[in-house]
């Protein structure tokens, strides 16, 4: 039962407004436009979040401000529910959009609030125990959509009856048929058979061509063990000759080593002889001149360096001295003398200008004489450095002829001991090519037959070793043809084995597959029982329900009114029209077509037996009811309405303005002032 509702900013209703609603009728009026269906549609969005055919954003003001509903409602159970709801509009480009602010349901009994939408409609629908399509359909009706419930539409009147569940179960297993049909590929049975059919014969044709593959590689094995037994043979042979060619060149090797022997030593021995003849006729004589030569320099230039370093340079340093004692002693005496003193500042003496003057001429000439013997000395000193010079370059000259000479000699010492080494190893080589020579020969001889010398041995080996190459290479490729024709066979064999091995998988697979539609066949006909008994239960449950509703409707019908005049209700099977006999009539006559207010009565009955029926007997939510009756019939309705909320526990009825007033228990009344709706609300009195 709904217990109250409070809104502000909800379309029309600007500022806050609480209404209270009693058990029973609670009777909303006021004139067109004034408001009143904001209210239910205040009542549908706290529940729900959403009223059916509204756009969200309609729901907020006009001149803008944010949406607050609060409902407070107890459930069929008694346990008390409140519903917050708060709502803005927020630019998205240039439109605005609906935007929830806040949303809150608490429970009693229960500490924590719910905060998610999904959470509180899941917990919503087990609280009320219907969900909120069979409420929109059933518990509300909008206004001009009273009566239609007599003629309904198939789809919706599936979902108010709850018998939308078995249809999409029903549909779900014709999903989950075809979902069988796909995973096991059974429109694939007559491919996965033809497979199977190729891939065996392809397998039969495949082993014959394996067993002739395999028997030529076993021919080609055994010809490739004989061809490999003839190229070894022919290999051995030709290695057998190659060992006497290898002895020419072993042979030929110490001939070319006797031959350079022969070229050094020619060689050597013109090298001596240039030696010999610089030498001269008398080598010994030759020697002692360069000997004596080299002596008698040494001797004079160290004669030389001894009298220039003793005897003249004693007298140049003596010459030195006295010139340098008689030029200081000639400066003092002329400063004292140019000064014109009379006293010496050194010692103190008397000078006597006329004996400082002698002294100085007499000082000045033994100076003279200094210097000359001093430049002599030097001079002389001079001369017997050139001399010691020519001395050393005549001792220099005469020790490099002297050193060139012993060289000479001694390569003449090593040329002879070297043209006795090329003698002794010559000798040795000449006897091992001569042994070499006649060894080789008689070899040949003993394999080839008599030959007249080693050059005709040479040829018949070089003959013998072509003709036995040839014979190799010939054995070598009918080896290598044999071998590339097992290669060639071993390959297909492969290859084959590769492909029978896919075609075998490829069987595999298609058993497999088939074996898998055989498999999902069985599923399939085991689900098509399934959906046969399943459709059976839809039919029955139709049906059952259906005539639960024919008696319920029935029932209210002669609850709600004194005038007995029709004998059954019926509901047609497939168009959901609800069918009434009158009494006396042989055929019945669609409950919309009923005169008077019956066909107002009708409506309501089948409302209150669906209700009933979907086991939801506690709220009834209609929204102008008597605009599809005419005015003569509209007390009647309200009539019907206050009668029948006997049977609902709760009534909510939206009317005209001043219809309906003296069967009011909680009236409710709605007026616009100035552009916003304002309510006033009173307990009615009978």
């Amino acid at each position: 039962m709904i217990e109250s509702l409070t809104l502000r900013g909800f379309k029309s209703y600007r500022g806050q407004q609480t209404i209270r609603f009693t058990k029973g009728v609670n009777k909303i009026s006021g004139r067109n436009a004034s408001g009143k269906t904001t209210i239910l549609e205040a009542v549908l969005f706290g529940l729900f979040g959403e009223v059916p055919g509204v756009e969200k954003r309609d729901l907020l003001p006009v001149n803008g401000g944010d949406l607050f509903v609060e409902l407070v409602f107890r459930t069929p159970k008694g346990v008390k529910v409140t519903i917050h709801r708060e709502a803005t509009l927020t630019k998205k480009g240039t439109d605005e959009a609906f935007k929830a602010k806040e949303f809150i349901m608490q429970v009693e009994g229960e500490k924590t609030p719910i905060t998610r939408e999904r959470d509180a409609q899941d917990r919503l629908r087990e609280l009320l125990g219907i969900s909120s399509g069979t409420f929109f359909n059933v518990v509300y009706a909008r206004q001009k959509e009273f009566v239609d419930i007599l003629n309904p539409e198939k789809g919706r009147m599936n979902a108010i009856l709850g018998l939308t569940a078995p249809s999409e179960i029903r549909e779900q297993l014709k999903d989950v048929k075809a979902q069988l049909r796909r995973r096991g590929d059974i429109d694939n049975r007559p491919a996965f058979e033809e497979r199977i059919r190729n891939a065996e014969q392809t397998l039969a044709d495949g082993g014959s061509q394996l067993a002739e593959i395999t028997a030529r590689k076993t021919a080609l094995v055994t010809e490739l063990g004989a061809k490999r037994f003839e190229y070894q043979n022919a290999k051995d042979a030709v290695e057998r000759v190659e060992g006497y060619e290898t002895n020419f060149r072993e042979l030929d090797a110490i001939r070319q080593e006797y031959e350079k022997n022969r070229s050094l030593r020619e060689a050597k021995e013109q090298e001596l002889e240039g030696v010999a003849s610089e030498m001269g006729e008398s080598p010994d004589t030759c020697l002692r001149d360069l000997e004596n030569r080299a002596n008698t320099a040494k001797a004079t230039e160290d004669r030389l360096r001894q009298l220039g370093d003793a005897e003249v340079e004693q007298r140049r340093r003596a010459a030195a001295a006295t010139v340098d004692r008689l030029t200081h002693q000639i400066r003092e005496h002329r400063e004292l003398f140019d000064k014109g003193l009379t006293v010496c500042p050194k010692c103190g003496q008397p000078i006597d200008p006329a004996a400082m003057e002698k002294d100085l001429t007499q000082w000045t000439t033994e100076l003279e004489i200094a210097k000359r013997q001093q430049a002599s000395a030097i001079a002389e000193i001079q001369e017997l450095r050139t001399q010691a010079k020519n001395a050393t370059d005549r001792r220099l000259e005469a020790e490099k002829a002297l050193d060139r000479f012993l060289n000479l000699r001694a390569r003449l010492d090593e040329g002879k001991r070297t043209m006795q080494r090329l003698d002794d190893s010559g000798a040795k080589l000449a006897e091992r090519l001569e042994v070499g020579t006649e060894g080789l020969t008689e070899l040949v001889e003993k394999e080839f037959g008599p030959v007249k010398g080693i050059e005709e041995a040479r040829r018949r080996v070089d003959e013998r070793l072509r003709a036995l190459r040839a014979v190799e290479r010939e054995a070598l490729a009918a080896v290598r043809e044999r071998e590339a024709r097992f290669q060639e066979a071993d390959a297909s064999e492969k290859r084959l084995k590769a492909q029978l091995a896919g075609v075998e998988q490829t069987l595999n697979d298609s058993r497999r597959s088939l074996a898998r539609v055989e498999e999902y066949e069985a599923k399939i006909h085991a689900l098509d029982g399934v959906v046969e008994r399943y459709s059976a239960y839809e039919r029955d449950l139709r049906d059952n329900t259906l005539r639960l509703l024919e008696y319920t409707t029935f029932e209210y019908f002669r609850r709600l009114t004194d005038q007995q005049l029709y004998s059954a209700c019926r509901i047609d099977r497939e168009r959901y029209t609800l069918e009434v006999h009158p009494k006396g009539s042989p055929r019945p006559l669609p409950a919309w077509r009923a005169g008077g207010g019956h066909q107002s009565l009708f409506a309501l009955a089948e409302r209150l037996a669906l209700l009933r029926v979907r086991n939801f007997p506690h709220l009834l939510i209609l929204d102008e009811p008597t605009d599809a009756v005419d005015s003569e019939n509209v007390p009647h309705l309200l009539e019907y309405i206050a009668r029948g909320s006997r049977e609902i526990g709760q009534v909510l009825l939206v009317t005209h303005h001043g219809q309906g007033e003296e069967e009011g228990v909680n009236l409710i009344r709605v007026a616009k002032v100035g552009g916003e709706s304002k309510v006033t609300q009173e307990l009615a009195t009978d």
